[in-house]
């Protein structure tokens, strides 16, 4: 079944981490591979708040208001009649609404974890605290806006067009169904002229997923913030997959 729900972030926060590519290949199904650049793999986290969401045509004030912290690897899926299709494989999601969280689990792949979620906001500052149900600290972030854009100290890139590229933001949350025939997509669509980034400054970022699932090693290679902007999720598409 495909459904369309919309919405509108008005905070997001899209931090790229350099890993070790054999650590997260063990973590994707058969189907998917990871994008690498010069030995690294990539570790995805967004941290957005969502405004409103709901089913397309349903009036605006019956929208659901959440947090949503997501926790991804970038891949690539290879489709049968030798296509290929590159996008984000959810590991976790932390969200603060536990009704939509448990209502996504049956609809998405996005593995959604409830969570309490606390942000602040100073000035050019950004604080975000995410504790579990049992209240236990499960990550911390706290970053300023950031005067510069360059390549960050042990980045994998060259140069800062080639972590554009790499890193070129594809619009596909991408899960393989239980026998490995097809390939399940979420497809996020929006006004690619209306999506704006600014680079910040992280002074602090402790997660304690990555760490749980073995990611020690994480190297930060790319802080962005971006600008409010309205979404379209669209759920219940399926590629089949090319045949192992």
């Amino acid at each position: 079944m495909k459904l369309e729900m919309v919405g509108r972030i008005d905070e997001c926060f899209l931090l790229s981490y350099a890993i070790d590519p054999e650590q997260a290949a063990a973590l994707l199904p058969a189907g998917l591979e990871l994008i690498t650049c010069r030995g690294s793999a990539f570790f995805n986290i967004v941290v957005c708040h969502v405004d409103r969401m709901r089913p397309r045509f349903t009036p605006r004030a019956l929208g659901v208001t959440y947090w949503h912290i997501a926790y991804r690897l970038q891949v690539r899926a290879i489709l049968a009649r030798a296509r290929s299709i590159e996008g984000l494989y959810f590991l976790r999601s932390d969200v603060d609404r536990w009704p939509l969280g448990a209502l996504g689990n049956r609809m998405t792949d996005f593995q959604f974890h409830a969570a309490d979620v606390r942000f602040s906001v100073e000035r050019e500052s950004w604080s975000l605290q995410v504790e579990d149900t049992q209240g236990r600290g499960t990550a911390t972030l706290c970053a300023h806006r950031a005067n510069t854009n360059g390549v960050m100290p042990g980045s994998p890139f060259s140069s800062v067009e080639e972590r554009e590229r790499v890193l070129k933001y594809a619009p596909f949350g991408l899960a393989v169904s239980r026998f490995g025939r097809s390939l399940r997509v979420s497809e996020v669509i929006r006004d690619e002229a209306l999506w704006k980034e600014e680079p910040v400054r992280v002074e602090v970022a402790d997660w304690n997923y990555p760490r749980s699932v073995g990611f020690n090693d994480l190297c930060l290679v790319r802080a962005m913030r971006v600008s409010p902007i309205d979404y379209v999720w669209r759920i219940g598409r399926t590629e089949p997959m090319r045949p192992v």
